[in-house]
């Protein structure tokens, strides 16, 4: 219908050009012709995007009152959910190196070694991005060190990794040493960790039961069956923070109330949390963003129903819309 009433306007439009003696522009072939590049200009490019994008992660968490340490610290909580921990030193080294190498004119070398310690010089092929002037974007190179470094000891702290860095004036000398001890890591890494677990095992048994036969909906509407006689809501607003309670277990969970009141409360969630965690996992589970949508759709239905209250919810590519009513 869309396509329809869109050819309709552009027919109209025309039509009405020509009633007016205007003659319609119709686009012709264009002169201008678009570059081609070799691999490595198009890499050295890919490299300068990422050194900008770093300096405005920079610009914006000095902004909000953070050091570069502290933003560096934030970067690598962040990316330490796609670490194992438990590394060892040698492992470890050669995944620094992986990322490292991603940089035209990256260079490495192994300066000693022993069964539990690595010792590698690194050189800093970002400071030829940054120029000659030693700053990019209102940032110098030494607080982009400063917040690589820290992002490299959080992540290296997330896997048990002891590092020594010795900063000298064009490369940087780390010492790894395994830790055979307690993995330490914040409290954020090891909740974020915590639901990327607890996702996998719902896409596990989501697939299962798909398999069996059922459909996603009634996935849900069993586990509403199940679960349904152990809540006690008697509002719309205590059913809708009692689901919201159990999405909590995610770190990612975002939601807007739009408005509430002792009959009905409106509410918009966002959904890219369950995207991400889907695309991490899509290569174990044979599930969809729709399928975990519509399962959890049909279980908010089923407990709703059971509490003589009515759940209507619909999303789009970013958020879910909810509301909550009695019957």
């Amino acid at each position: 219908m869309k396509r329809s009433l869109l050819t309709l306007s552009v027919t109209s439009t025309l039509a009405s050009l020509a009633l007016c003696g205007v003659e319609p522009v119709i686009a012709q072939q264009s002169d201008v012709e678009l570059p081609e590049y070799t691999a490595e200009q198009r890499w050295q490019r890919l490299a300068n995007g990422a050194v900008w994008w770093q300096a405005a992660m920079l610009a914006f968490g000095k902004q909000q009152g953070m050091t570069p340490e502290e933003i560096g610290a934030w970067v690598g909580d962040f990316f330490s959910q796609g670490w194992l921990g438990g590394q060892e030193a040698a492992p470890f080294a050669v995944a620094m190196n992986r990322n490292h190498m991603s940089w035209p004119g990256a260079s490495a070398e192994v300066l000693a070694s022993t069964p539990t310690t690595v010792q590698v010089r690194f050189n800093r092929p970002w400071e030829d991005v940054i120029g000659p002037d030693r700053r990019l974007g209102g940032s110098t190179t030494g607080e982009f060190q400063a917040m690589q470094r820290a992002t490299n000891m959080a992540v290296a702290d997330w896997v048990g990794i002891d590092v020594a860095w010795d900063e000298q004036e064009e490369s940087d000398v780390l010492t790894l040493r395994t830790e055979y001890g307690p993995i330490q890591a914040s409290d954020d890494i090891r909740w974020a960790r915590g639901a990327y677990l607890s996702w996998n095992s719902f896409f596990n048994l989501l697939e299962l039961r798909m398999q069996s036969g059922m459909t996603a909906r009634d996935v849900g509407i069993a586990n509403g069956e199940l679960y349904g006689p152990g809540w006690t809501a008697t509002t719309p607003w205590q059913l809708f923070r009692g689901m919201l309670w159990n999405a909590m277990g995610d770190p990612n969970t975002d939601c807007e109330v739009l408005s509430a009141s002792p009959s009905e409360v409106r509410a918009r969630c966002a959904i890219a949390y369950t995207a991400e965690r889907i695309g991490q996992s899509s290569a174990y589970f044979d599930v969809t963003l729709d399928d975990v949508l519509e399962s959890g759709r049909a279980f908010a239905e089923s407990v709703a129903e059971q509490l003589g209250m009515r759940w209507e919810e619909s999303w789009d590519d970013a958020y879910r819309t909810i509301r909550v009513t009695m019957r």
